[in-house]
């Protein structure tokens, strides 16, 4: 199956992403694990899921955290979050050498739809698994989830946090000087693109109100 069909935001995908496109990717990776789990039984269908996730995560994630500090990393992508239907705040908590920040989700998308293809919550299949596919791309990063609204939670809350160095040393440690170039060139387009639908957006919500 192809990686859109595996349920993955790639980079390419941003640039065209709504909350349309964003619950149907949602909707793919429900599909493809209850396929690969009567076929293979949940743990094997897990790790089958995973096989490009910790290098898309890496590409995409590293994309914002390389060169920065989590949190400051973290604020990169709330206007696409917010375009897939997310509502996000970030507060930074490094201390005592720890590079770390709580990322709030006041919303949740693909909770909604969760159901529909038999599953109770939706985060052993989205949070939790973005979650490991970061810790395997990034060795050192530790990710944990302090609140679900699945649960009953009023939001979500997920923690990350590293070594205060890594900010410093990311690209001699995870990248090559090419890598990090390909990045930068692959991101510019992406929060270009974000900015025009965002202003798109506040034009036509003006025309609705005049």
């Amino acid at each position: 199956m192809d990686k859109i069909g595996a349920g993955d935001l790639r980079m390419e995908d941003i640039l065209n992403i709504n909350k349309s496109k964003a619950l149907n990717l949602f909707r793919n990776r429900f599909i493809r694990y209850k396929k690969l789990a009567e076929e293979m039984g949940d743990e094997a269908a897990f790790e089958k899921m995973m096989e490009k996730y910790p290098e898309q995560q890496k590409a995409l994630m590293g994309a914002f955290i390389d060169n920065a500090s989590l949190a400051e990393g973290f604020k990169k992508p709330i206007p696409l979050l917010q375009l897939m239907g997310f509502i996000t705040e970030i507060v930074d908590i490094s201390q005592n050498g720890i590079d770390a920040t709580i990322e709030i989700q006041r919303v949740c998308p693909a909770l909604s739809i969760a159901k529909e293809y038999g599953f109770e919550t939706p985060c052993y299949l989205l949070c939790e698994m973005e979650q490991e596919a970061a810790r395997r791309a990034f060795p050192g990063l530790k990710a944990s989830i302090l609140s679900k609204q699945a649960q009953g939670d009023c939001v979500c809350v997920f923690k990350y946090e590293r070594p205060a160095q890594t900010v410093m040393q990311s690209t001699k440690n995870t990248q090559s000087i090419f890598d990090k170039v390909i990045n930068i060139v692959q991101v510019v387009p992406v929060l270009i693109q974000i900015g025009i639908k965002k202003f798109k957006m506040h034009f036509s919500n003006k025309k609705v109100v005049s």
